[in-house]
């Protein structure tokens, strides 16, 4: 029986063009177009329970291409994004590009199926590969086999560890992960998103779709904020700091949204001297 998939429900959370205000009536409001029935089927009792976790998924998604941008501002060519789910049209790669055209993107799955769309679909500037998401040292193999290859990643320079929407939430050992991977260059920054359950005043609503998740055998798991920034002990945050993900550096247009699309938190942070 065909069950959902975190790639495929992240998909059916977020809208199909990120940058687009949707009606609240717009059918398409909050479904991409990579996921099945059965992930909408799941999304159907999150949309009633938590009506604003998309847009706090959709937040966090935002935050991560706009810490690409300020980090490609500063010079970072060296992009791993660390569970990619399913490529879309403005991605990691496209935001580093148009500010450095030779800027390198690794993006690491551990979906088979999201792999064949990754290779399919990404251009051939970008290099897309399989890894244990919950194993420091595959995904660290994974870089490793591209540091030789035209475009690959260096690990002797700064390199920018992009975490996807809702990874960190299903990682077994997260703080391993990351303390593993932060110790193995000597320089470079992380941008994470995790999704809170004391960053709005409707903290049961992440609760509850926690337990949705559970009920369709996937795993999401929310944390406090005193929890994500001990996962982020490693590394240096940059200002404005472990904050709700609307709140980083908004543009000008950027709304503050309802309290129960503020549970995603959104943090960018350095290590080995690099600001």
């Amino acid at each position: 029986m065909l069950r959902p998939a975190h790639a495929r429900v992240l998909d059916a959370l977020l809208p199909l063009d990120l940058d687009r205000e949707y009606g609240p009536d717009d059918p398409f409001r909050w479904v991409g177009k990579d996921n099945y029935s059965i992930d909408q089927e799941m999304i159907a009792p999150i949309n009633v329970c938590a009506p604003g976790f998309g847009a706090s998924v959709r937040a966090g998604h935002v935050f991560q291409l706009r810490a690409v941008a300020a980090l490609a501002d500063r010079g970072v060519c060296q992009f791993v994004v660390i569970g990619c789910g399913y490529p879309r049209e403005r991605n990691v790669g496209s935001v580093a590009r148009s500010i450095i055209s030779a800027a390198s993107v690794l993006y690491l799955d551990d979906g088979m199926i999201v792999s064949a769309y990754g290779l399919a679909l990404l251009d051939t500037e970008n290099r897309y590969l399989r890894a244990d998401l919950d194993d420091p040292y595959s995904i660290l193999a994974a870089i490793e086999h591209t540091r030789l290859r035209p475009g690959g990643i260096d690990p002797s320079r700064p390199v920018a560890l992009v975490f996807g929407s809702l990874v960190l939430e299903r990682l077994k050992d997260p703080t391993t992960v990351i303390a593993e991977l932060v110790a193995a260059f000597p320089s470079g920054y992380l941008a994470a998103t995790h999704v809170c359950t004391d960053a709005d005043t409707e903290a049961d609503t992440v609760v509850n779709v926690a337990t949705v998740y559970t009920e369709y055998h996937l795993t999401m798991r929310p944390r406090t904020t005193a929890e994500v920034a001990a996962l982020l002990a490693g590394v240096e945050l940059l200002e404005p700091g472990l904050t709700v993900a609307q709140d980083w550096k908004p543009a000008p247009t950027t709304k503050s949204g309802e309290a129960s699309e503020r549970s995603s938190l959104a943090a960018l942070g350095a290590w080995g001297g690099t600001q």
